[in-house]
Parts: structure tokens; C-alpha cells; sequence
């Protein structure tokens, strides 16, 4: 077994697994920030959609969203 080339395949599973958090974490930190904001406005017409997207969310297990967006996409 080569371990110079498994360590290689490591090294780069690795950076790929950063470079896909660092995307998730740019995106979703403005995302969170306008769910908060829209939760705690006193504005009906963005209050209630945000609560029902919280809901929603927070209601259904991780893995089915992820399926439900790959594939509606």
C-alpha cells in the first residue's frame, strides 16, 4: 500500500471538505441573519411567512430537505 498516495487523497478530501463548509458558512450567515430579523419584526406580512418557514424547517429532518432540494432543483 502506497501511503504517500493515500495520504495525498486525504489531504485533498480534506481541503474540498473546508472549501465546501467555508461556502456553506458565507451563505448561510446572511441567510440566518434575515430569518432572525424577519422573526422579530412586528411586521404581519414578513412575521408570519418567517414563522412558517421556521416551522417548516425546524420540523423536517435533515436529510429529507437535502433530498427535496437536490432534486427540485
Amino acid at each position: 500500500m502506497n501511503y504517500q498516495m493515500l495520504l495525498t487523497q486525504m489531504l485533498e478530501a480534506t481541503l474540498m471538505t473546508l472549501r465546501i463548509f467555508f461556502v456553506t458558512l458565507i451563505f448561510s450567515l446572511p441567510l440566518g441573519l434575515l430569518v432572525a430579523k424577519g422573526r422579530m419584526t412586528k411586521i404581519k406580512v414578513i412575521n408570519l411567512p418567517v414563522k412558517l418557514y421556521i416551522l417548516l424547517m425546524r420540523g423536517t429532518p435533515l436529510m429529507l430537505q437535502l433530498l427535496f432540494f437536490f432534486y427540485a432543483f
